[in-house]
């Protein structure tokens, strides 16, 4: 690699994490918001209208469940063949399935293979998001100086909220149609316009440098021949650590931004435009604060901000839905922004490099993905949970919050353990991996 290739590196390892991140979180939450307004009418007509946003969130959590195997598959090209390869694989299989989203016939057309087609696309684009934001997190990494890992590393979460925020943009603009536009023809446009963010990605992904790892690791006689074995041989714990890190804040993340646009609207009154306009500002900052939070990781350790961050989510969250009754926008707005810049921001900004850090580059893009996916298996069934939770007690918002907070706070515990095991603050996880090793051999 040439010295102008190397330099030019980490910033577009960044650009396509940014980019990656942009198509799943866009995807994710159009999705989303798609199920909360329009999948129970369109595709479950047998069903009531509450009944039929619950089965329509269901489906929302299968294409999370799908997501660890995505995780083995994509990390294992990741690993074996290199990170570049397997984020093109992502992007073509994410997208593909986002844009024939936008193509199917409805329930009044076809009847229940509505329904059949709709799951079948959402396992796919699950299985290709499974393998995203693991490859995305370890190249820009790999990719990044060391003294800046956490602010380049933080892009791939960034421009998922900057999906977030196109998202809701778009669905603000097609949901002001007259309803039987809307439901007619209007709810495929964010489907369709998937399409301009995989062109985009695909243009910027062709331009990065595969980073020298997989080669580094194949001279050194590291590779490994299945790279999800030695993960779960030798690095189940942390794997296990990483899951939970990543459960609390992704699941706070879906009950405030997803669950919380149609509760608010059906509980207590508030329009379903004001919602998507204090999402769409809530993202907005988000977005912007993410890469600062991230660059400050490198300043004072990720190790001290990440619990902070866990710490104040937990508690902003119960903030947020102790807010969320008063049906006043201005409150809900400032309930969601702190909860979601000054909670989920500064994990999201740090974990980017800490995920990473955790592991050896020969299993990284498997541990990474296999880790945040289980995690996010989990955290997808947050707006069906949270749902359950309400229809059995539909007065008393605070439970959500209880059930978000409680998972931050063992996303904290689970932080705490995982530096203490590994403290990749100073060398870089090959350094601290091989010294470990020597130490080992020494004692032997």
């Amino acid at each position: 690699m040439s010295t102008t290739t190397q330099k030019k590196a980490p910033g577009r390892a960044a650009a396509a994490g940014f980019f990656g991140g942009a198509i799943e979180f866009y995807d994710f939450f159009i999705y989303g918001t798609a199920s909360a307004i329009a999948f129970n009418a369109l595709f479950f007509t047998e069903l009531t209208p509450a009944i039929g946003t619950l089965v329509a969130f269901a489906t929302l959590a299968v294409g999370y469940l799908i997501r660890p195997l995505g995780a083995v598959i994509f990390g294992h090209i990741g690993d074996r063949v290199g990170r570049k390869k397997a984020l093109m694989a992502t992007l073509y299989t994410m997208g593909g399935a986002t844009i024939l989203i936008g193509c199917l016939p409805t329930a009044s057309a076809i009847g229940d293979w509505a329904a059949v087609l709709l799951v079948a696309l959402r396992l796919i684009q699950g299985l290709g998001l499974g393998g995203e934001m693991g490859n995305a997190a370890t190249l820009a990494m790999e990719s990044s100086p060391k003294a800046r890992r956490g602010f380049y590393s933080s892009f791939s979460y960034a421009g998922g909220f900057a999906g977030m925020v196109m998202a809701t943009g778009v669905f603000a603009l097609v949901h002001s149609l007259p309803k039987e536009a809307f439901m007619g023809w209007g709810w495929r446009i964010p489907f369709l316009l998937s399409a301009v963010l995989v062109v985009v990605a695909y243009a910027v992904r062709r331009q990065i440098p595969e980073p020298d790892t997989t080669d580094r690791i194949r001279e050194e006689g590291r590779a490994q021949d299945l790279p999800i074995n030695q993960v779960l041989r030798s690095h189940k714990k942390d794997v296990v650590l990483a899951t939970l890190m990543a459960t609390g804040p992704n699941t706070v993340y879906y009950i405030v931004a997803v669950f919380s646009l149609s509760y608010a609207t059906t509980q207590y009154g508030v329009s379903q435009t004001t919602m998507l306009v204090v999402i769409t500002i809530s993202s907005a900052l988000l977005c912007a604060s993410v890469p600062a939070w991230g660059a400050l990781s490198d300043r004072i350790g990720r190790r001290r901000l990440i619990i902070a961050g866990f710490v104040a989510e937990a508690v902003l969250t119960f903030v947020f839905f102790l807010a969320l009754p008063s049906a006043d926008p201005v409150l809900i707005l400032m309930g969601m922004v702190f909860v979601l810049v000054f909670g989920h921001g500064i994990v999201t900004g740090t974990s980017g490099a800490f995920f990473p850090e955790l592991f050896p580059a020969e299993v990284r893009a498997s541990a990474v993905s296999l880790g945040q996916q289980l995690g996010g298996a989990l955290s997808g069934l947050g707006p069906l949970v949270a749902s359950a939770i309400t229809v059995a007690n539909p007065d008393n918002s605070m439970l959500v919050g209880v059930y978000g907070g409680g998972l931050c706070l063992l996303g904290a515990i689970a932080a705490s353990l995982a530096v203490a095991r590994w403290g990749h603050q100073g060398p870089a996880p090959e350094a601290a991996v091989s010294a470990e090793t020597e130490r080992a051999t020494t004692a032997s």
